[in-house]
């Protein structure tokens, strides 16, 4: 099979697979947006503006896609998996600071695509020196622009009838690249940490300049790489290379008609993150002549036939139920689990603790008075036993 085959093949069976499984990818993505993210929220303490940027990150339908398909589209492996990703996101990308560029990738013009309509990414392989977490910081960073950059060509393409754009091609050039140039560390917590947090984002990689001095490296780097990306890794020839791009989608660095890398535009620069402050949640009072926005909710008990969340407390706004949300969830599920086994184990439970009580009381009675047995059988004699006590006593 031909790299374009290939490519075909795996382009043709992703867009089928966002077509067959969009109607449940948009239900999962309310259950989401309106139960997993404001439970997240508060366990981690947020404020409002946390929670709008995750908003913002879970209406990417695409990003949601690509999370559900990692999980073979199972909503419960799907559901669990993101929520880890928007707590990642949310220790990593969170607050959005000053965007740290990295010189060393480039987007080629949104209008130069692959044969499938893909966007084109070059990545000019070079030295890796420096402080491993600010390296660490910037690759995350660069991730989650190419995101943004694909949530933004999707938005561009739904005017159309056509199915979004869910993947990128990379060329990655080695020119300038050494075998001192590199970090194995690096590279594995990429694969290993990074990736998965954008799974599918990479439809396939064009390895550019590549020499037998790279074979070294190529043997350690393919060890680490899974199957199914091994797969999508090619090493072309400048005239295959052309081949599967043509001349028109390619820079002249590489054979191609275009202007140099240099002196085109570059879409990550254009549509970069926007900084994001956060500020404290101030506190106000209503105005007497306006009623509290929570006078038309009404809550339903945890054990109500008319609660859809059985075993949760609830409130109702405008006939829409919504959970509380939070650790307490927990506790509200093992109150309503007890509340339930003591309606049903009651009378059994009471019965036991009286047969309990009674026969506690006999062992004690016999142990204490060795004639509290006869006086179960002999209760006027007992009785007598004991007037005769009280009398040689007084």
């Amino acid at each position: 099979m031909t790299t374009r085959d290939l490519l075909r093949a795996n382009h043709e069976k992703i867009l089928e697979q966002y077509r067959s499984n969009l109607e449940g990818l948009l239900t999962l993505q309310t259950t989401l947006i309106y139960d997993i993210l404001p439970s997240v929220v508060d366990e981690l303490g947020l404020g409002p503006d946390a929670s709008e940027w995750a908003k913002q990150w879970l209406e990417d339908t695409s990003s949601l896609f690509r999370i559900s398909r990692r999980n073979n589209f199972t909503r419960s492996f799907a559901m669990e998996a993101v929520r880890k990703t928007l707590i990642w996101r949310f220790s990593n990308l969170w607050p959005v600071g000053p965007s740290q560029s990295m010189p060393i990738m480039h987007c080629l013009p949104g209008w130069v695509r692959d044969p499938f309509g893909r966007p084109i990414l070059v990545i000019k392989a070079v030295s890796t020196n420096g402080d491993s977490g600010t390296l660490k910081a910037r690759v995350i960073q660069t991730f989650e622009r190419l995101r943004i950059l694909m949530k933004h060509f999707v938005a561009e393409e739904t005017s159309g009838p056509q199915l979004p754009t869910l993947q990128y091609i990379i060329l990655v050039d080695l020119k300038e690249f050494s075998y001192k140039n590199f970090n194995i560390d690096l590279i594995t917590w990429i694969i290993r940490e990074v990736i998965p947090r954008f799974p599918g984002l990479l439809a396939g990689v064009f390895v550019l300049n590549y020499t037998w001095m790279h074979g070294g490296i190529w043997n350690i780097v393919k060890r680490i790489l899974p199957a199914s990306a091994l797969s999508r890794v090619f090493f072309p020839s400048q005239e295959e290379l052309i081949r599967y791009f043509t001349r028109l989608a390619l820079p002249k660095d590489y054979g191609g008609s275009l202007p140099f890398l240099t002196q085109l535009d570059d879409p990550l620069r254009i549509h970069e993150p926007p900084l994001i402050i956060p500020h404290k949640q101030t506190s106000f009072s209503p105005s007497p002549s306006q009623p509290p926005a929570f006078s038309s909710i009404t809550s339903l008990s945890p054990t109500s036939l008319l609660n859809p969340y059985f075993g949760y407390p609830i409130s109702s706004t405008h006939g829409s139920p919504f959970l509380h949300h939070g650790r307490r969830r927990k506790r509200d599920l093992l109150r309503t689990l007890a509340v339930l086994l003591w309606a049903r184990w009651r009378k059994f439970v009471i019965f036991g603790l009286l047969i309990a009580l009674g026969t506690l009381t006999f062992r004690r009675g016999v142990r204490k008075d060795p004639l509290f047995l006869r006086s179960l059988m002999f209760p006027q004699r007992l009785i007598h036993s004991w007037g005769s006590r009280i009398n040689i006593l007084s």
